[in-house]
């Protein structure tokens, strides 16, 4: 009987074994699927941080040359070559205030500038839009400001919602994540990794 039981046990256990070695070929084979799937993850991803890049490096040009990059006679070069200037001109007539308080004001008597009011807090590009923050760069990198940042603050008053402009010094001004990522591609694409 013990002869019997040999040939079954050793049947049985030639056909698992069969069955374990094709199981762990199937196992390699989803590792390789699994690699290449996330060979392909990964390309996308990268595809996308690349297009990401390129358009940040295409909307910048247009501000820091808008009649090189659009044409001189384009209507958005005009208007983003107007919003830069008002944009330099409200931070002229800030430090102005703010030089003025300096010298004739003390700490009883002083001015207590709300925001300025400017075409900018109009306009849906810069307010909700994203634009603002190639703005802001216009006016560090190319004007050369770095004491104050530009920023559009939103006031809701009497049920109504406006946007006015203000500047606040640059080293109590924290930008987001996503302006972070915007300056450091502007930093290293135009200014040669220069930090703000």
């Amino acid at each position: 009987m013990a002869n019997k039981i040999r040939p079954k046990v050793a049947m049985a256990f030639n056909t698992f074994s069969r069955k374990l070695s094709r199981s762990t070929q199937l196992l390699d084979n989803a590792d390789i699927d699994l690699c290449r799937e996330d060979d392909l993850l990964q390309k996308k991803i990268d595809e996308r941080d690349k297009d990401y890049r390129k358009a940040i490096v295409t909307a910048y040009s247009r501000f820091m040359n808008p009649f090189r990059v659009l044409g001189k006679t384009s209507r958005e070069a005009l208007e983003i070559n107007e919003d830069e200037q008002n944009l330099l001109r409200a931070y002229n007539l800030f430090r102005a205030v703010k030089k003025a308080d300096e010298e004739i004001g003390n700490a009883s008597t002083f001015i207590q500038l709300e925001g300025i009011k400017s075409p900018l807090t109009e306009k849906m590009r810069y307010t909700t839009g994203g634009d603002l923050i190639y703005l802001q760069c216009w006016l560090i990198y190319e004007q050369g400001v770095r004491d104050y940042v530009p920023c559009l603050v939103e006031v809701e008053e009497r049920l109504e919602t406006y946007y006015r402009l203000e500047f606040v010094p640059t080293k109590s001004y924290d930008f987001n994540w996503q302006d972070r990522e915007v300056i450091a591609e502007i930093e290293e694409t135009f200014y040669h990794g220069r930090k703000k």
